[in-house]
């Protein structure tokens, strides 16, 4: 079986779908939609992003390009409906493919708000469609090792746990949308979310929340640090900034203390630090999280099974605790998440 993919939306993420996609056996892209004419025709020089180079030119032989979503979804040689749209849109489209029968893959967040995530979910169960959202981080291949050892229990409770991600400000989006806190809630639910929602993953939900942050403007959240309350004797953080120049390299890391050994992330990969002697390269998978990700959405729609790494009520708890995150730098006050 080989799925046929409709990808709404080419931007960065829409691109590196794309080009997943690609290089997969049991999925290939037959539709596309934007609503940039030379998108459209396969020029993708205006593409960029954070991570590496976009951009360039696609042979879009044989892949039907739409404008408007409705002519996507009205294909019935679509499957599945890929949406990598600014954050504001997802919801709109995703209860449109809903309604039209698709399955969803949505980039995350799953909506801009919370609320919107539980219609979405909702409207998912009405169609007996999957939705499947695109948290990487769950997929990420230090990620996922480190994870695996903390549940494990072989290195003892976690004492603390540091997680960072830093970035240029991401001026390169379509019309500059990232920059409209309206349509993509800036930092805190563009960047931080990934390691927010990576806390939610490893330990559950925070009794409390305590953020702090910073911006262009007042009002505004460029950076944000979060101190995440959960048992006594353990220290969960999480810091992102998007507010630096443009030669300012990207970068993620984590570094989590257990009480036998210490994990850390970062550009030489996953490190383990035993109480005595040389650190120790810990291996991982050589994929990246985004093709992990749509590969592991594939194999549920062909299966018929929801995902056991991230659903929709998952990923609207990562909006919630956003929620909550984004009152508390705002108000300067502790907040109790409630997801």
């Amino acid at each position: 079986m080989t799925l046929r993919m409709g990808i709404v939306g080419l931007g960065f993420m829409g691109k590196m779908h794309f080009d997943v996609y690609g290089r997969m056996k049991n999925a290939r892209v037959v539709a596309i939609c934007d609503d940039d004419a030379r998108k459209r025709r396969g020029d993708w020089s205006s593409i960029a992003g954070n991570i590496g180079g976009a951009g360039g030119r696609q042979d879009l032989s044989g892949v039907r390009a739409c404008s408007r979503l409705d002519q996507l979804l009205s294909d019935d040689d679509v499957d599945v409906v890929d949406i990598t749209l600014p954050t504001n849109l997802h919801a709109e489209a995703a209860l449109a493919a809903l309604k039209a029968g698709k399955h969803v893959f949505c980039e995350k967040p799953l909506a801009r708000t919370s609320g919107q995530c539980r219609k979405v979910a909702a409207a998912a169960r009405r169609a007996r469609r999957r939705v499947f959202v695109g948290h990487c981080m769950r997929f990420w291949p230090g990620y996922i090792e480190a994870r695996k050892m903390v549940k494990s229990g072989l290195y003892g409770k976690v004492l603390s746990a540091a997680f960072n991600r830093f970035s240029c400000t991401p001026t390169w989006s379509y019309r500059n949308w990232l920059q409209d806190p309206v349509k993509s809630g800036l930092c805190a639910l563009d960047l931080h979310i990934h390691d927010a929602d990576f806390v939610l993953y490893l330990f559950g939900k925070p009794k409390s929340v305590t953020s702090r942050g910073s911006g262009f403007s007042k009002g505004r959240l460029d950076h944000i640090v979060t101190s995440y309350e959960y048992r006594d004797n353990m220290l969960v953080t999480a810091e992102a900034g998007w507010e630096y120049p443009a030669a300012f390299p990207f970068s993620m890391s984590f570094r989590i203390m257990m009480e036998k050994a210490t994990l850390d992330y970062g550009a030489d990969g996953l490190l383990l630090y035993p109480p005595k002697g040389k650190p120790k390269k810990v291996k991982t998978a050589t994929r990246d999280g985004y093709e992990s990700e749509l590969r592991h959405f594939v194999d549920c729609v062909e299966k018929n099974r929801a995902s056991t790494v991230v659903t929709p009520a998952s990923a609207t708890q990562s909006v919630m605790l956003i929620e909550a995150e984004t009152a508390s730098a705002l108000s300067g006050r502790t907040v109790k998440p409630r997801l």
